[in-house]
């Protein structure tokens, strides 16, 4: 039986200085892989007939919003950006603007597990390395409802691989606030029990989970410039939480999946 684990709260994940850590190492897109992991994402979903134009898609867990311009951009949708952290969704906006998308891109700031919008009433969805913090289930019935017959339902994730255990998961709840992982087997199995029809499930890990370089050429400048903003202690605290994700990620007992579903 595992032990009762203490689950970080999301908020604590994605505070300042921990988003300045995801910023150094991902990017604005805040997901391993940058914008080439949305690129490629958005490539599948064109291949199966990709978000209509003009209608309404959801971005689960939007953060910064670079993902959500994108698809914007790529599918001429509007982008319905579904986020609890204020302070993302106001920089997400401020960077629309700045891209020239701002009337095709709207923050919603609500949890995925409630979404505040009518059945049927989206023609697509789409989320990247966010469903590793939520109830899986509760956030895919929710998207099950919302979502008009036929809609497709496109996002990427964190996964389960042979040898994930309970430590890890413990270790995994503690730094980074994820509840559990599936494996790609379950995901697949939870999309088809949530009323869609899995149309692709890959196991991208070797694609999106490269390793950064052990040192760059500024990295004692920036963990200078770090410290004198958040102080020793959180430099140390981040990287703890680095060390535990990828202690997981090289032992090969976690990895990254991709997915496209189509609404029944």
């Amino acid at each position: 039986m595992d032990r009762p684990r203490r689950l970080r709260p999301v908020a604590e994940v994605y505070d300042p200085p921990a988003m300045a850590f995801a910023l150094r190492d991902v990017g604005t897109h805040i997901h391993p892989g940058s914008e080439f992991a949305t690129v490629y994402l958005a490539e599948k979903v064109a291949a199966f007939g990709g978000f209509p134009a003009g209608g309404r898609v959801l971005d689960i867990a939007s953060a910064l919003g670079g993902p959500a311009r994108v698809i914007a951009r790529r599918f001429g949708c509007s982008v319905l950006c579904i986020d609890m952290d204020p302070r993302m969704q106001a920089e997400g906006q401020d960077a629309a603007k700045r891209e020239g998308v701002w009337l095709r891109v709207q923050q919603i700031l609500a949890r995925s597990e409630r979404l505040p919008l009518a059945n049927a009433s989206c023609h697509g969805s789409w989320s990247q390395d966010a469903l590793c913090h939520m109830d899986k289930p509760a956030v895919i019935a929710e998207i099950a409802r919302v979502l008009r017959p036929g809609a497709l339902f496109a996002f990427t994730d964190w996964i389960a691989l042979p040898g994930f255990s309970s430590a890890d998961r413990a270790r995994l709840a503690a730094h980074w606030g994820f509840p559990d992982l599936l494996t790609l087997r379950q995901y697949v199995d939870l999309i088809e029990d949530s009323g869609f029809v899995p149309l692709t499930a890959e196991d991208r890990t070797a694609a999106n989970t490269v390793s950064r370089a052990a040192e760059v050429p500024d990295q004692v400048e920036w963990e200078d410039w770090f410290v004198s903003h958040y102080g020793e202690s959180e430099l140390l605290a981040q990287a703890a939480r680095g060390d535990a994700w990828r202690e997981v990620l090289d032992g090969g007992r976690a990895g990254y999946g991709t997915f496209i579903a189509r609404r029944m």
